[in-house]
């Protein structure tokens, strides 16, 4: 799916509301620059690697971001009034939405992403509170295991290197500031 899509789906709605959404959109752009827009059960979606963070669209009578419902129960509780539903935070139909609530779902939402690793295969990823993957690897009995990968907040890799049960072997590299390699060590 391309940008393009997602235009298109919020040029979709009545003007004031298509206004409203474009700014969701923009929050959600500027708070996850490490994500990706793609077209997901029909709405725009923000997703980081594999992970789906938030689908948003329009309805009749209000526009709505879908968290998941987790977040969803725990962003009811903080802010008074706000309606939810099972996995769905309601907004103003014609307004834009307050960053402050973008924002804390955002937080929410990674923080609940970041605990569902690793996964049953061992795979696990941990994202920064923009969206951008800190580091990628495998754990295997509660240890580090084959290729790991970390990287700094504006997403550049920082260092990568492989672990054999816990132990840090063969080669280890570092990178500078611009993700290229400055200094390789061997370890045992």
């Amino acid at each position: 799916m391309s940008n393009h899509d997602v235009e298109v789906a919020i040029d979709s709605f009545p003007t004031d509301q298509a206004t409203a959404l474009r700014a969701l959109r923009e929050t959600l752009q500027s708070l996850l620059p490490g994500a990706v827009e793609t077209i997901a059960w029909g709405m725009p979606t923000f997703k980081v690697g594999p992970d789906q963070v938030v689908s948003y669209s329009g309805f009749a009578h209000h526009n709505s971001i879908f968290p998941g419902a987790a977040t969803s129960a725990a962003i009811s509780g903080e802010f008074p009034g706000l309606v939810t539903t099972k996995g769905t935070v309601h907004l103003d139909r014609d307004r834009a939405t307050p960053t402050k609530l973008i924002r804390r779902i955002i937080a929410l939402r990674l923080a609940e992403i970041n605990d569902s690793y690793p996964r049953a295969n061992g795979k696990t990823r941990r994202y920064y509170s923009n969206g951008v993957t800190e580091y990628t690897g495998v754990i295997r009995d509660g240890m580090q295991h084959g290729s790991w990968e970390w990287f700094r907040r504006d997403g550049t890799l920082k260092r990568s290197g492989r672990f054999a049960r816990g132990e840090q072997i063969g080669e280890w590299t570092t990178y500078d500031t611009a993700g290229e390699p400055y200094r390789v060590t061997r370890m045992g």
